[in-house]
């Protein structure tokens, strides 16, 4: 066989196969690794003001790309209430958060069990509420480290003392 139809037969069965690929278009436009954008399963990035965040957790590719993406984030919120026989995850908490002058920095709605926030080193007033049951913490963010603080509410129903 002539070395020119040979190579053209095996370009062919490779094209067929699915081997091939053009170099060039499907590259350029990819994003970077790390970034929102390179994963689809990634909820969008919202901000308000300085403070962006994102909410979700929906599902298990979501969540899997949320808790992997947390890596890169100062704060990473799990929202979890107990019941039995395990806890569940939950979504619908308000969050409020504070800085130490007591300005609000963010106040939203998970949209699912986690949240990935992004802010700058210092100390926060961390409020979440949760069928009227509003858990409080203090936090302290330090520059290059990664937070994940687990909140976990009371069963359902569960009545506090007054």
């Amino acid at each position: 066989m002539h070395p020119i139809k040979f190579v053209r037969k095996m370009m062919l069965a490779l094209i067929l196969a699915g081997a091939v690929v053009t170099p060039g278009f499907a590259e350029a436009d990819e994003p970077a690794a790390g970034s929102p954008a390179a994963s689809p399963s990634l909820p969008p990035v919202q901000s308000q003001g300085q403070t962006e965040f994102m909410t979700g957790g929906i599902g298990l590719d979501e969540s899997e790309a949320i808790k992997k993406e947390g890596s890169s984030w100062p704060l990473m919120l799990e929202f979890v209430q107990a019941d039995t026989p395990r806890a569940e995850y939950i979504s619908d908490a308000k969050v409020t958060i504070k800085d130490k002058w007591g300005n609000v920095v963010l106040e939203a709605n998970a949209e699912g069990p986690y949240m990935l926030i992004r802010l700058a080193p210092d100390r926060y007033s961390l409020y979440a509420t949760h069928e009227s049951v509003t858990l409080h913490r203090e936090l302290k963010l330090v520059k290059g480290q990664n937070r994940k603080i687990k909140l976990l509410w009371p069963p359902s129903g569960y009545k506090t003392a007054q």
